[in-house]
């Protein structure tokens, strides 16, 4: 294995490569007969169950931004690429191409188990890098000697980044929304799963994998979801979930939400999107004070360190609690969450902190569902949204 503990000692290697005898990366790939496809025909496909997206991106690109879906292979890891790179930029591009040739070859045996672990065998496999460049073609190689018939994006994950920014700059948002109001607890993100697959919706917390509260990221942390790390990581997910009930509801006009500030987490909603959320019509969520305190207790403590998190949370924001819900019932709050106490904690979070807080934006409802069960309510929807579209029955 190639291995090196510096940048003169990648240098030393390179330079014993006899550069006449090298051969530019596309003679090295001139024999294969690539299928490409464009991002148009990537986003039909993007949540068929026989779709296996791969990306040939170092470890830190996928990490910090990739398609949704897509599992990462990097035909360069990330300390592979920065020798890579030295390389081409200070020596040689044949000495670089050669180099990348020579790492990515010993990935050969990973690879063959890699595609049987995602069940390659009977899936579309369409692989894709920064610009649709080497690394994307270098693994379709890879996968095309390893038995299969892989399919390259043209353009990489750049054209997947040109149709997100061509509908989050756009100067409207191109569909109308209902937006799900409710109090906190009220069971809003249960609703909008509930309706998935059912009415096209748009689930911005999930895509933030966060609840939208100085304490929401503690439910996909205690369920081992990893964190979305940037702005256009958010924004790339947002725009998966739009095409995919694109795809599901091509005649529908009207997506679901649910309410929400301009910022998710740490993220914000695009302005066209935010916009329309808005001017949306509303529907209120209405149900007992003790439905609330129940769901939520499932929400951030289903897990026991769901206790920690918050413990932490209120000690690190401290002044800023104690300023908007009084000393006292800061205390308590940390009292409870101390002794294990849940339902105590959350039943003063929700009386003096978010009640108060988060008040109805004062749009008037075009309808008030109060039921504490989330199915039942998004059957209701259904219904609701039926005669505003001038659907027939759902």
């Amino acid at each position: 294995m190639l291995s090196f503990k510096s940048d003169k000692e990648v240098f030393d290697y390179v330079r014993t490569f006899d550069l006449c005898g090298l051969k530019p990366l596309s003679a090295q790939l001139e024999k294969y007969a690539f299928n490409f496809i464009d991002i148009d025909t990537l986003l039909e496909h993007l949540y068929d169950e026989d779709t296996l997206i791969v990306d040939a991106r170092s470890e830190k690109e996928f990490g910090e931004t990739s398609i949704p879906t897509a599992v990462n292979f990097p035909v360069l890891n990330t300390e592979e690429r920065h020798n890579v790179g030295i390389v081409f930029k200070n020596y040689s591009d044949l000495a670089a191409v050669e180099l990348a040739v020579q790492y990515s070859a010993k990935k050969a045996e990973t690879l063959n188990d890699f595609l049987e672990e995602h069940g390659a065998n009977d899936k579309n496999i369409y692989v894709y890098c920064w610009r649709g460049g080497g690394r994307s073609k270098y693994l379709s190689k890879m996968i095309f000697d390893a038995g299969y018939k892989p399919h390259s994006l043209i353009k990489g994950i750049k054209s997947y980044r040109h149709k997100v920014n061509e509908l989050f700059t756009a100067e409207v948002f191109p569909n109308k929304l209902i937006e799900i109001n409710g109090l906190t607890g009220s069971g809003k993100t249960e609703i909008i799963k509930a309706l998935h697959g059912k009415l096209p919706t748009l689930d911005l917390e999930k895509a933030a994998r966060h609840f939208s509260s100085l304490f929401g990221f503690i439910p996909y942390k205690i369920r081992g979801y990893s964190p979305v790390h940037n702005q256009t990581a958010f924004e790339n997910n947002v725009y998966a979930e739009y095409v995919n009930n694109r795809n599901i509801f091509g005649g529908y006009e009207t997506y679901i939400v649910e309410s929400e500030s301009r910022k998710v987490g740490d993220f914000f909603i695009p302005l066209n999107l935010y916009a329309e959320i808005e001017n949306a019509k509303v529907i209120n969520i209405e149900t007992s004070f003790e439905n609330r305190v129940k769901r939520l207790k499932t929400d951030y403590f289903e897990y026991s360190s769901g206790y920690a998190d918050m413990i932490n949370i209120l000690k690190t924001k401290e002044r800023f609690f104690r300023k908007e819900m009084s000393s006292v019932h800061y205390e308590s709050c940390l009292d409870a969450l101390n002794k294990g106490n849940a339902k105590e904690f959350i039943s003063v979070m929700l009386e003096k902190y978010y009640d108060v807080k988060y008040k109805n934006k004062g749009k008037k409802p075009i309808a008030v569902i109060n039921n504490g069960d989330a199915k039942e309510a998004a059957n209701q929807i259904m219904r609701i949204y039926s005669d505003i579209e001038g659907l027939s029955e759902l």
